[in-house]
């Protein structure tokens, strides 16, 4: 009788990140249908985004991402690493996908894109979730990050169109726990190497327990050396840091896609000086 593997980290966070998944994208589908056509032309946060573009976006990237899962399944894996170009590109990319569609084809397009990946996701043997699957601009993905980055557009775009109607929405506490640590995961692959060069640093994330600011749910280090960024969890406070960013994980999430300063999470310490200074050009946005 053969025994039954047991689950990776990669498998355990998948479990964890599918029913959010589909949660956030009945959420999205229930919004799409809440606008009217003049909320289309709305400005968002994002500067030059309209709530149509914003909606591009979710579309084009979801579109992305199932053909990465599907060039992955045909046998290809390997990706282009040109994360640089990923910010304007999907800007351009997102303006073409939604302009002069009306709103009920942008609708029914999220919910074809996003009921497609959501069944790739889901029907994956949860053994494969760090089988490569190649990305347009971030080269080869581990599969349970293709899973996080449709996470993070399904999070940050309705964000984004709720507080253009000026509806303040929060962040939802099950989403930004799972983000938040996928998205300090990224560090590695969004590094600067035109401002990092010979640069040395560590700095301390620090997620509290939604309940109890007193306790941490999360502790991760992003230690910049040797022009390249690794993450090591859970390091004691002997180890002596540069910045220090510390909250809830709604706070601190934010701050990283940049919707809300940084200063809301950053703690003091005798380097803040020096570093807060080179901290945002230390990254490729994204």
């Amino acid at each position: 009788m053969s025994k039954t593997q047991p689950l990776s980290a990669s498998a355990e966070r998948a479990a964890k990140l599918l029913p959010v998944l589909r949660e956030s994208q009945a959420d999205i589908v229930n919004l799409l249908a809440s606008l009217s056509p003049t909320d289309l032309a709305l400005p968002t946060a994002c500067p030059g985004w309209s709530v149509r573009d914003q909606i591009g976006h979710l579309l084009d990237m979801t579109e992305t991402l199932v053909r990465g899962l599907q060039e992955a399944a045909n046998g290809q894996t390997e990706g282009v690493f040109e994360p640089a170009r990923m910010a304007a590109a999907t800007q351009e990319s997102a303006i073409n996908r939604a302009a002069l569609l009306p709103l009920p084809q942008l609708k029914r397009q999220f919910e074809e894109a996003s009921g497609q990946l959501l069944h790739l996701l889901e029907e994956r043997d949860p053994q494969s979730w760090d089988d490569p699957i190649p990305h347009p601009y971030l080269g080869t993905c581990p599969a349970i990050q293709f899973a996080g980055f449709a996470l993070v557009d399904w999070f940050i775009h309705p964000y984004d169109i709720r507080t253009a109607l000026e509806q303040h929405p929060t962040p939802r506490t099950d989403q930004a726990a799972l983000l938040v640590v996928g998205f300090i995961n990224m560090f590695p692959k969004r590094l600067n190497l035109n401002r990092s060069r010979n640069m040395r640093g560590r700095f301390r994330f620090i997620i509290e327990k939604p309940n109890n600011p007193d306790q941490e749910a999360n502790r991760l280090d992003v230690v910049l050396a040797k022009n390249a960024v690794t993450i090591e969890p859970n390091v004691g406070d002997d180890v002596a840091v540069d910045l220090t960013f510390k909250g809830k994980a709604g706070d601190v999430i934010l701050s990283l896609l940049g919707r809300r300063g940084i200063s809301k999470i950053v703690q003091p310490g005798p380097t803040n000086d020096t570093w807060l200074a080179r901290w945002v050009n230390l990254w490729i946005s994204l």
